[in-house]
């Protein structure tokens, strides 16, 4: 099948499918870049800075891998984002490695891999900095891994997905979810026999093995991550409703891709040639049905898509091929593709901003929460990309109206992880001194020696301030239209006097949420 001939012309052969993905995919994520830093991206280049086996809210790899690319490539859009490209073309190969492995040919392999390539959920992660890319990969990684266990029903596989679940962990717990849908659907399924392999247990091993320095800095620490999550989830993650939850699952992934990974899941549960993958299908409700119960972001469930997009594509492939239906070989593909570009506006910057709202009006893209945040004409996605290097601008002119004596013990006191790193990724261009602020990993950091003197302060009440400082005094404001809504507008302090050493008040300003 990797030669067919349609209309009288021949089809590229399945290795050059798979390389023109590969290739499409980096070139989706890389170019052209609009926009300005995400805001997570700014948080994890501080990360980078501050290299340590855990933090509050994240585990080390991720923070790792982007010091490693900033000390060869320097910091730049090119630099920060290039592995996660890398890592979504990955999970493109990885893709095709499942659909040959379960007997795909090349229709399916070809609707596998447009499914996968142009998601925009899988866009958006691929074309910024942040763990989820990465996390797509791990979960993918492991899920082939699972394949070729169920495939050729050889134990050495849990040993390397006990590897791969480790370094999933380090980076991001969330894996757990994975984690906790295969092993529930091992229980309910045949599949119970591999509790009996010793193979499963030392992987397993591996696992915590691999993923205990992160447990050893969060008790050295006093376990700050429960804190963080469970801040989190009440005060921060939208709790969406079960329709919303499924409904995003649908807009997110491509709605003309909903077939698909629908048809997957039933491939794998139903199928007489997909039921010995069946412990995919039943791990896929899992997850989904723990996700809607715990009420989680609706993009947790998004890298388990990636094998449903695989066996959906075998099954329609099958279906078409037995009933020779030539309208479903290739015309599915074409579709999603088609739909998939007209997509990729809305999932990563590739227009203008001017031309990006003329293009999606009041989008469906408005209706999909993960935060309870108040949203503006651009989703957050968008939103957290603009206003940091005018809030690092804000700051050094009233850093710089300073006397010499004053900017000596002066310190710039932020209310949140993106005005921090703003402030820590643009110092150097500003000449401003380290940010500090008692938002997650920050407050660790803790006062960096500072007294409290002379602060400059922006993100934090006037009410809080003033409950710390005998003299409080607005000396300028931050605007920023295009910002989410509660950055746009942000009064700049000048505090001094404290009530006490900026150290003994420095448990008040923590915030891990």
């Amino acid at each position: 099948m990797s030669q067919e001939v349609l209309s009288g012309s021949k089809l590229p052969g399945e290795k050059a499918v798979i390389i023109y993905f590969v290739i499409a995919k980096l070139i989706l994520c890389l170019f052209p870049f609009e926009y300005g830093f995400f805001r997570d991206e700014l948080y994890y280049i501080a990360l980078s800075d501050n290299l340590a086996f855990g933090y509050v809210d994240v585990p080390p790899i991720v923070p790792f891998l982007l010091a490693v690319v900033r000390s060869l490539l320097g910091t730049s859009f090119l630099s920060l984002h290039l592995l996660p490209a890398v890592s979504g073309a990955l999970v493109v190969w990885l893709v095709s490695l499942m659909v040959k492995k379960m007997g795909g040919g090349f229709n399916a392999l070809l609707l596998a891999l447009t499914c996968v390539t142009l998601a925009p959920i899988y866009l958006c992660w691929e074309s910024t900095y942040t763990y989820d890319a990465f996390d797509k990969l791990c979960w993918t990684s492991m899920l082939y891994m699972l394949v070729l266990l169920l495939k050729t029903e050889d134990k050495k596989y849990w040993i390397f997905f006990g590897i791969v679940a480790g370094l999933g962990l380090l980076t991001k717990i969330t894996i757990l979810f994975l984690g906790f849908g295969i092993l529930s659907a091992l229980a309910i399924t045949r599949a119970r026999k591999y509790f009996l392999s010793w193979q499963l247990w030392t992987g397993g091993v591996l696992a915590l093995l691999i993923f205990s320095p992160y447990v050893l800095w969060q008790m050295k620490e006093g376990i700050p991550a429960l804190e963080y999550y469970g801040n989190y989830a009440s005060a921060k993650t939208y709790p969406s409703t079960p329709l919303e939850f499924i409904t995003n699952q649908i807009l997110t992934m491509n709605p003309l891709a909903f077939p698909v990974w629908f048809l997957g899941i039933c491939y794998f549960i139903f199928h007489k040639e997909g039921k010995k993958y069946r412990v995919l299908g039943y791990a896929y409700l899992v997850v989904l049905i723990v996700c809607i119960i715990l009420k989680v972001k609706f993009y947790l469930l998004a890298p388990f898509y990636t094998v449903l997009f695989a066996g959906g594509a075998i099954l329609i492939e099958g279906f078409a091929e037995k009933r020779n239906i030539r309208c479903l070989r290739r015309t599915p593909a074409v579709a999603i593709f088609l739909t998939g570009l007209v997509m990729v506006p809305f999932a990563r910057p590739v227009l203008p901003i001017e031309s990006f709202m003329k293009y999606t009006g009041r989008s469906m893209w408005e209706r999909i929460k993960g935060e309870r945040h108040r949203l503006g004409r651009l989703p957050q996605h968008y939103a957290d990309r603009f206003g940091w290097e005018e809030i690092a601008a804000s700051i050094a002119k009233a850093y710089n109206r300073l006397s010499e004596e004053d900017k000596s013990k002066a310190c710039v006191l932020l209310g949140n992880y993106g005005e921090a790193g703003a402030i820590w990724a643009f110092r150097e261009k500003y000449s401003l001194p380290k940010p500090i602020s008692g938002h997650l990993q920050y407050f660790f950091w803790g006062a960096r020696g500072y007294s409290g003197e002379v602060v400059i302060s922006l993100g934090i009440d006037l009410k809080s301030l003033k409950e710390h400082f005998h003299s409080v005094k607005i000396v300028g404001q931050h605007k920023c239209v295009l910002a989410i809504p509660h950055e746009r507008y942000l009064a700049i302090y000048i505090c001094r006097r404290p009530r006490k050493p900026l150290d003994e008040m420095w448990p008040n300003f923590k915030h891990l949420d």
